[in-house]
């Protein structure tokens, strides 16, 4: 399926892939999908193609030109961005919800909307898409604005450009430049580290290959520079750009209190750990797809990285154990074994069979009816299925 998929997409290249809410969500299963089955996982954002997110079209549409685009609103009277009440409060009738292709024609609907009645909007998300353009942009521009979203509720704001990560270059800093400038500048290497931990952060982290939401000072409203206008604005930014000591200061603390992880021992999670694979890596991936599955358990053990070895081995595993060594086969078994019943109360990165058995019992118990009682019924029964095949002999 996999291999399919990634044909297809291919196909197409270079393109432009969008999606709704994509980049936090579909984008990290794909780059997953490839990932595991021995594929580049960067497919969409490399050899000249570009992703951006129709989300993050929408809220700058409605943030910019209320008159083209209005966002859905919750019974608090809060502005909604979910794709079905956002097609019907601009007057798209959307297909049955959460079925791909109505999904799919509905977000180029509302894409085709903003396209037309606000083609500056759709123009500068274009260009956005492009890693090289977002990073001119940001560099290049005394003060702009960045969307953000936070616990579902988003704001624009105000920020200038104070620096980089010193390891990752698609990670520059930006200062908020509503915050407290003097208070920030008065404050020690550990308060500054505090400060940049807490809410409301006065750093914002923007991505270059990540199609952030951008625009110019002079396409905001009054509302979004309030309480300033564009040319105090600018005088703050060219003020705190000149102090080179507090910038250096505030971007060591920005990228201090950055979270880290410890390496993870589970192949699924080391996708971003270890960077790209070697050069001979990827020309072996190909080279493995390619090849008759005879003759892949001897590829596999050429991997350099050990993380391909590992998935050349897992794929080899699922779909031609016989290829494999009887050690190495019960060894995959019991490992598979002891993931998918791993009990209730020890902590995995995954979800056990014990632990949807848990949740199926408390829907039921919780009174569902109808379809829903139907369809959690069925998959409990499918559960139990799955527990005895996995069960220790």
């Amino acid at each position: 399926m996999v291999a399919e998929v990634r044909r297809v997409l291919e196909s197409w290249c270079p393109a432009l892939f969008l999606g709704f809410n994509s980049l936090s969500f579909d984008e990290e299963f794909l780059r997953q999908a490839f990932y595991q089955c021995l594929y580049g996982p960067y497919l969409t954002n490399t050899q000249r193609s570009a992703r951006a997110d129709v989300l993050n079209l929408c809220r700058v549409t409605a943030a910019l030109r209320p008159d083209v685009l209005n966002p859905a609103t919750s019974e608090e009277n809060r502005p909604i961005f979910k794709l079905r009440p956002l097609a019907e409060a601009n007057d798209i009738a959307p297909h049955r919800s959460h079925e791909a292709m109505a999904d799919v024609m509905t977000t180029l609907s509302l894409c085709q909307l903003i396209k037309l009645r606000a083609p500056e909007v759709w123009s500068q998300f274009l260009r956005f898409s492009q890693k090289a353009s977002v990073e001119s942009f940001i560099t290049e521009e005394e003060a702009f604005l960045v969307s953000e979203t936070s616990s579902n509720h988003h704001r624009a704001r105000v920020v200038t450009r104070i620096g980089r990560h010193t390891e990752q270059s698609i990670r520059h800093y930006c200062l908020d430049l509503m915050a407290d400038i003097a208070a920030l500048q008065e404050m020690t290497e550990v308060e500054l580290i505090a400060a940049c931990k807490g809410a409301p952060r006065p750093v914002v982290t923007v991505r270059t290959n990540a199609a952030p939401t951008l625009w110019a000072l002079y396409d905001a409203t009054p509302e979004h520079l309030a309480p300033f206008d564009e040319a105090e604005v600018l005088e703050m930014a060219a003020r705190i750009r000149g102090d080179k000591p507090f910038l250096e200061r505030l971007c060591s603390a920005a990228q201090a209190a950055e979270p880290t992880y410890a390496p993870s021992p589970h192949v699924e999670e080391q996708l971003y750990e270890r960077g790209f694979p070697p050069p001979q890596d990827e020309s072996l991936m190909r080279h493995f797809h390619s090849a008759p599955w005879e003759e892949r358990p001897a590829l596999a053990q050429q991997f350099e990285d050990e993380r391909y070895r590992r998935l050349a081995n897992r794929l080899i595993y699922f779909e031609r154990p016989d290829l494999l060594d009887d050690t190495f086969c019960r060894a995959a078994a019991k490992e598979l074994q002891k993931r998918l019943l791993a009990p209730t109360e020890v902590q995995t990165p995954w979800r056990s069979i014990p632990v949807a058995q848990c949740e199926v019992e408390k829907l039921i118990a919780s009174g569902i009816e109808g379809d829903s009682l139907i369809g959690q019924l069925e998959y409990a029964a499918y559960l139990v299925e799955r527990a005895e095949v996995f069960a220790p002999a």
